[in-house]
């Protein structure tokens, strides 16, 4: 029997239903069961008590049950059977990488991220699961507070394989947290957009009762890379004179030709110009310097909560000129109308403007390749004849290569970006169980390019000696999406669920004009030149709207039977009538075992859960008119017109997903969290493109044709230890992926060619295998030639050529003794983070590796040909002189007859890393003493890419494309990631 004194019956019966639970708890303590009976109130008194009540004691309310973010559901973690992997923002903010996907590297299992290029603001090529397709967009569906936003770059930058990274424009410093969905029961509800996976990030929004103001500071030094080693001045001489004597020539003929540029009859006025020894990588790389600033502001109370940031970032590269800066400023408000309505409301504003540097397959003006193929007799600047540098830059040269000074300092390649995401949701609560959404969002971006082609230093394109372009793009994206939202737990079961309708809708629009041929260097744009020397004018104005009706829902019984189902229907009209509607279903079951009662481990194993889930998704980043034909303008006899210039298939469609995931949670000692997961997925109707025959007017059309499957296992690892004085986190992330073609374009050369390198996408290969000659060695003698040479004009090999591997044993090497010579594709990846902490000081250090995956070294192939007037690196001093010489380097040829430098596995290199991504050290300062000045404060040194554990021979292992799947690992020179040096403040004010 309770007796309750109170001044209210309304009290009594609040403390009445307090007995209750306090009697209900005490009885499972006792018997330790679930199921005990609750205890039972016979009799109640109520006393109206005189004296003043005392304030009452405030309860500890118990802790919020963990929820992930899927986007349209939040489901509790017990609950949720899908494949996803969340990451805090607090592990990002610290790192120096300034586009959210480069930040993701090593963080998410089952996410490789591949960073473009270590250029100021570049970004990064990621793949969930792997690559599933050969000609279509990669990336996963980007979601940032409710907006689909812009990832894929623009049509034709005017920067050569320079990376216009939309996702730049985000502040990593505005993020909350991350959810990256994978398997097909988390991302089924994006439908058509999501079988490459789904990223979900919220920013940081305000807070009720108390108001915060948040600084942080962080400037740093940026080490310019390890130069690679090639000849200095004296041994390029002597390689060129030896190679031209090998060639036949007399002492005359050489004197009178190329000798004249390597002082053996240099004309007296030249001289200066020839009597060098430049280092052009030094010439162009310096120290770069990181700066990135950020306030935060964010309060509110009951009714409105609110978040206010502004962050400026800036960025100057190693190579000369070339700088990064963005200014961003975000606003989040939560208002609550009433009991029922909420308003919630974000804005977000980015600026970004940067020097753009050619990098990839572009031999003329990517610096780093450029750098290390100039002649080093040359020097930047013209010369008088008493060797006084002048102002003006040095013409390019007698191999025709540009002046790589001028290329970074003359060439002007500046873009400049401006966007505004915004949105407005309504929430209105219609009863307990049921809520109601409407959303209106908006991406808008507009890019400007401009790019400046001088003459002084650089060789003419095609009887052009200067040319200025520009290009305007802009896309806005505006959608619509309306939910109605279901949650109720009755008795032993519980039900959350959603249904909906989106429409949305982008128009972009890209402008372009060049003009060719002004009257000197200083017109360096477009506006500034004669109308006369416009030489081209385009536009190109695509649109395009996608409808969505999706539900979906997850179950649990006892809170142990878990099942989920999901169905999207989406309408594009990027496809002709009749493809346009595609289903995309999936379904998934889960079961929490320690949740039974015979499950007697609990100590130890305090949560074990097994998942499946199978779904179907689709990509439709697959062209925006590739089912339709397209007319394009014509002159026919001056007069104006139009022909067709592209061929449609109406019954093109998007590509097909079909995955299976099947995995296990574990909880061990409330300290070790292990999430495992299985997974194939299955992906048909690639898009490829189908030859035509000459007659047709065409070259190829779009097909539906081709299938890709990736199998593979995540591991997800982390765990703490430590009490109040000494705590140790530790996480590691791992991936293991097979990714294989099983079947190609019917009747179609399954060959791909990007400049020198050659790939397969031949069935039984895998998306970006590399596809060649296989290189055993050099011929020590003529006498050991066994085989012909069935290609380059039968031209016989000799000793000192390379042996390639006679495939088809028929004695003749020629394109069928081509096969598989590597794999772009990582045989495992993630990354391994440990955080200490004693008192008030910490240290976290993070590494992310890839292990078994190849790189094509494109600049060493330039570096070793050693076929024309280029400089070489150093290992040509290594190559075959004389019959029986032993070595792996083979003789010098002009013009190579003998195809040594043919793509073969000479340049296939083990791009394996492990990297130190980043080491902190940071110090709080104690609550005692930063009160004084600020309710918080933190102070920290870190250096990013510390070291790098590779045997890779270029500037850095890490190489991607954001050209095709197929051409990812690919290195003509890219800037590497940079090593950096760190010193931040944080203050809370």
């Amino acid at each position: 029997m309770f007796k309750i004194n109170s001044r209210s019956a309304a009290a009594a019966t609040c403390l009445l239903w307090l007995a209750c639970l306090h009697n209900t708890v005490q009885a499972q303590q006792k018997t330790g069961s679930k199921k005990a009976k609750p205890a039972v109130v016979t009799k109640v008194t109520v006393t109206e008590i005189k004296k003043p009540v005392q304030p009452p004691i405030p309860l500890p309310m118990p802790p919020a049950e963990p929820e992930t973010n899927l986007g349209y559901l939040r489901v509790k973690k017990a609950a949720l059977t899908a494949a996803v992997s969340e990451v805090e923002g607090k592990h990002l903010n610290e790192l120096t990488a300034v586009s959210i996907d480069a930040l993701l590297q090593g963080q998410a299992a089952g996410m490789q991220v591949t960073n473009v290029s270590g250029a100021p603001g570049s970004g990064a090529v990621t793949n969930i699961r792997g690559a599933s397709t050969l000609n279509a967009g990669t990336l996963p569906l980007y979601i940032v507070d409710g907006i689909p936003i812009k990832t894929y770059r623009f049509m034709n930058p005017l920067g050569k394989n320079a990376d216009n990274n939309p996702l730049a424009d985000i502040n990593p410093d505005d993020i909350a947290t991350i959810t990256v969905l994978k398997d097909a029961q988390a991302t089924a509800l994006y439908g058509m957009r999501g079988a490459n996976g789904v990223v979900i990030i919220t920013t940081s929004g305000g807070t009720a009762g108390k108001t915060y103001l948040d600084f942080s500071a962080y400037t740093g030094m940026v080490s310019a890379p390890k130069s690679i080693p090639v000849l200095n001045a004296d041994e390029y001489r002597n390689y060129i004179l030896e190679k031209e004597a090998a060639r036949g020539f007399s002492k005359e003929e050489i004197a009178s030709g190329i000798g004249r540029f390597l002082l053996v009859s240099t004309p007296a006025d030249q001289l200066q110009r020839y009597n060098n020894n430049t280092n052009w990588q030094d010439e162009l790389m310096e120290r770069g310097a990181y700066n990135n600033y950020h306030l935060k502001l964010r309060g509110g109370d009951a009714i409105a909560r609110y978040s206010l940031s502004v962050g400026y970032t800036n960025q100057s590269g190693v190579i000369s000129k070339s700088n990064y800066e963005r200014f961003t400023a975000r606003f989040n408000l939560d208002y609550k109308v009433n009991r029922k309505l909420t308003i919630l409301n974000t804005v977000a504003y980015s600026h970004a403007g940067k020097k753009v540097l050619d990098e990839g397959n572009a031999p003329e003006t990517n610096p780093l390749y450029l750098a290390t193929l100039k002649s080093p007799v040359l020097t930047v600047w013209n010369q008088d004849v008493a060797g006084t540098n002048l102002s003006t830059v040095d013409s390019a040269d007698y191999a025709g290569k540009n002046n790589p000074y001028a290329v970074v300092n003359k060439m002007k390649n500046i873009n400049s970006s401006n966007r505004i995401m915004a949105g407005i949701t309504g929430q209105y609560v219609l009863s307990r169980s049921f809520t109601i959404s409407s959303g209106i969002f908006a991406d808008y971006i507009r890019l400007n390019e401009t790019r400046f082609r001088p003459g002084a230093g650089f060789m003419p394109e095609n009887e052009i000696i200067r040319s200025a372009s520009e290009n305007n793009s802009s896309e806005i994206m505006l959608l619509n999406e309306n939910s109605l939202h279901f949650s109720k737990a009755f008795g032993k079961h519980a039900l959350t669920a959603v249904a909906g309708n989106a429409f949305q809708t982008t128009s972009q629009r890209n402008e372009f004009a060049m003009a060719i041929n002004s009257p000197s260097d200083e017109f360096t744009s477009i506006s500034a030149t004669d109308p006369q020397l416009i030489d081209s004018i385009s536009s190109y104005e695509p649109d395009w709207r996608l409808m969505s009706f999706f539900a979906g829902g997850n179950y649990a019984y006892k809170e142990r039977y878990l099942l989920g189902a999901n169905l999207r229907a989406d309408g594009a009209s990027r496809f002709a009538p009749g493809k346009r509607w595609g289903y995309f279903p999936s379904v998934s079951a889960g079961w929490l075992l320690s949740a039974e009662p015979f499950f007697t481990a609990r100590k130890v194993v305090n949560e074990l859960k097994l998942r499946v889930s199978y779904g179907i998704t689709g990509n439709q980043e697959v062209g925006y008119t590739s089912a339709w034909n397209a007319l394009v303008p014509a002159i026919y006899k001056s007069q104006p017109g139009v022909r067709l210039g592209a061929l449609g298939n109406p019954d093109f469609t998007w590509e097909k997903t079909k995955q299976l995931n099947a995995g296990i949670d574990v909880q061990l000692w409330k300290r070790i969290a292990i999430t495992a997961d299985f997974y194939s997925r299955h992906t048909s109707d690639l898009l490829n493109y189908r030859q035509l025959a000459g007659t047709t007017g065409f070259n190829s059309y779009v097909v539906n044709e081709g299938a890709v499957r990736n199998t593979g296992v995540e591991l997800a690892v982390s765990g703490k230890v430590g009490k109040k004085v000494f705590n140790w986190q530790t996480r590691l992330t791992a991936a293991f992926n097979k990714n294989e073609i099983l079947s190609a374009p019917q009747g179609q050369d399954a060959s791909v060619n990007y400049g020198h390198y050659q790939g397969s996408a031949a069935a039984g290969n895998a998306v970006g295998a590399f596809w060649g000659y296989q290189a055993l060695g050099v011929y020590r003698s003529t006498a050991e030639v066994q085989v012909k040479n069935g290609v380059n004009n039968a031209v016989p090999f000799q000793g000192g050529d390379i042996i390639f591997e006679d495939v088809d044993k028929n004695g003749v090497i020629d394109e069928r003794d081509r096969k598989v010579i590597g794999n772009s594709n990582p045989d495992v990846y993630g990354g391994f983070s440990n955080t200490c902490s004693y008192k008030n000081f910490d240290l976290t250090i993070f590494f992310d590796f890839a292990l078994g995956r190849e790189v094509y070294n494109a600049q060493r192939a330039a570096l070793e040909a050693m076929s024309n007037y280029n400089n070489q690196s150093v290992t040509v001093l290594q190559r075959w002189r004389a019959e029986g010489d032993v070595t792996h380097m083979p003789r010098f040829a002009h013009d190579d007859a003998a195809g040594n430098a043919r793509f073969s596995s000479r340049w296939i290199e083990d791009g394996s890393f492990w990297r130190c991504k980043a080491l902190t050290i940071g110090y709080n300062i104690p609550a005692k003493e930063s009160r004084k000045l600020f309710k918080s404060a933190r102070i920290l040194l870190s250096a990013q890419n510390l070291f790098t554990v590779t045997s890779y021979k270029g500037y850095g292992p890490e190489v991607g494309s954001v050209t095709s799947p197929v051409t990812y690992s690919i290195d003509y020179g890219n800037v590497p990631q940079l090593k950096t040096f760190m010193a931040g403040i944080r203050l809370g004010l």
